[in-house]
């Protein structure tokens, strides 16, 4: 889906100046939706979708992928920014159902239906549409509450006249759903299937719509259309492959430890059932209620199946140092940065716990640390706060006030960012990167001011 250039810009400097906040699958709450940010689930879901990306002639790396914590079933995309709620990664069952949705959104933005929003998007009248816009900016750069609470402010009629299509583009991207899910060989009688199970929803449901039939018309004529079209295709009954299978099942487990009731979970999954489903499920609603020596128990079940497994040593480390114990949360960390050194979710969370400890040579780890995970992932404001600590702990005066310029910019301080930016241009040598870095914040926020 493609907008005009001026709303594309727009929402680019948003992404620059919107905060960008790494979670470890916490969310930041606000009155009407919240995100999430999960290393594990993130890969994953890239995993899954990356070989459909490429089947649409479309780079994996150009999508941007993130999820609202949201129970309703629900999936769109807005410009190259693909969007899942959890209820929906929760809900479907098979890896078939979500590599359909997946694909039919692809197919909206390959087919460029953004292109005739134009005119609504650059009608919008004050917040009705552009808290909106605001919103999917904030979050597409991995925002939390900011994000959230700028959509809070906008109406939900809005939303779904930004994000609504016609029938016509429905059963266009359909088509070509099908054969990208063809060229890649799974199953499209998950999508098919998903799309009955909504349509029987939309028609019991009165008063209260799926979001995502309000904005996704499944109308009968296109339901069949779909049928019809899955009956002849040459990937109906191919079965996902025992990896695209396991990677599934963990990212729902996952989901439903941190956003279902810890009560709710434990009676779901009582201690006889020693799957790695179940386990996962457990460590994490352990966790959640403060059950230390049990979330423990769990977790170390589950390194004992897979001692090699970055996440669950992120895992292991998030419930140590989420209990006070820094010092061991740290070697946890410091085994799950080994096994993925590219992750900067990872990264964050290790830099942050070495900080924990308050001794001169773990801040000067936690400095390189979080110096790698800045140049990762830019827009992670933990990563810029963090390392704004670990420079002024060592003495570093200029770079802690630029790593503070870069964390008030995406935090929306700009006067506060454009001051420490010109103190780093006065006192750092000229030509040198810091003074480079710092003459691009002052021009940031001086164009903010400008459009402002």
């Amino acid at each position: 889906m493609l907008v005009s250039n001026g709303i594309s810009r727009f929402l680019r400097y948003a992404a620059r100046l919107l905060p960008a906040v790494a979670l470890c699958i916490a969310t930041s709450q606000s009155h009407a939706m919240s995100f999430v940010r999960d290393a594990e689930i993130e890969a994953t879901l890239k995993r899954m979708s990356a070989p459909i990306f490429r089947a649409a002639g479309m780079s994996p790396e150009s999508i941007k992928i993130f999820l609202v914590n949201d129970k309703s079933l629900n999936a769109f995309v807005f410009g190259r920014n693909m969007v899942f709620h959890t209820g929906l990664l929760e809900q479907l069952e098979s890896p078939e159902e979500l590599l359909g949705v997946i694909a039919h959104e692809t197919g909206h933005i390959a087919a460029g239906h953004g292109n005739q929003r134009r005119d609504a998007i650059q009608n919008a009248r004050g917040p009705l549409l552009l808290g909106t816009i605001l919103g999917i900016a904030a979050a597409a750069a991995g925002a939390g509450g900011a994000g959230a609470a700028i959509i809070a402010g906008s109406q939900t009629v809005a939303q779904r006249n930004i994000l609504a299509y016609t029938r016509g583009q429905e059963s266009s991207a359909d088509q070509a759903a099908i054969g990208y899910l063809e060229a890649v060989r799974v199953n499209p009688e998950g999508m098919l299937g998903t799309l009955e199970r909504l349509k029987a929803v939309e028609i019991v449901t009165v008063g209260n719509p799926n979001p995502y039939t309000s904005t996704h018309p499944l109308s009968s004529q296109r339901i069949a259309l779909l049928r019809e079209r899955v009956a002849k295709s040459r990937a109906r009954g191919v079965k996902s492959s025992a990896q695209t299978l396991y990677w599934h099942t963990r990212m729902r487990a996952k989901l439903q430890g941190f956003l279902d009731s810890p009560i709710r979970s434990l009676q779901r999954t009582p201690e006889t059932d020693r799957s790695e489903r179940a386990t996962l499920i457990r460590a994490v609603a352990y966790h959640r209620s403060l059950d230390l020596n049990a979330a423990l128990q769990q977790v170390d079940a589950l390194l004992g199946l897979r001692p090699n497994d970055a996440y669950y040593h992120e895992l292991k480390g998030q419930i140590l140092f989420e209990s006070g114990s820094a010092p061991e949360a740290v070697r946890s960390y410091e085994r799950a940065v080994a096994l993925a050194p590219n992750e900067p979710l990872l990264l964050v969370a290790y830099g942050r716990a070495l900080l924990a400890l308050s001794r001169a040579e773990d801040d000067r780890r936690a400095r390189e640390v979080l110096l790698v995970a800045t140049r990762e992932e830019k827009l992670n404001v933990d990563a810029w706060r963090n390392l704004s600590q670990a420079e002024s702990r060592l003495g570093n005066e200029l770079g802690a006030t630029l790593a503070t310029a870069e964390f008030q910019a995406l935090r929306g301080s700009l006067k506060a960012a454009e001051r420490n930016a010109k103190y780093v241009q006065k006192n750092a040598p000229a030509g040198s990167p810091s003074w480079i870095r710092a003459g691009d914040i002052i021009a940031a926020v001086d164009r903010a001011g400008k459009k402002r």
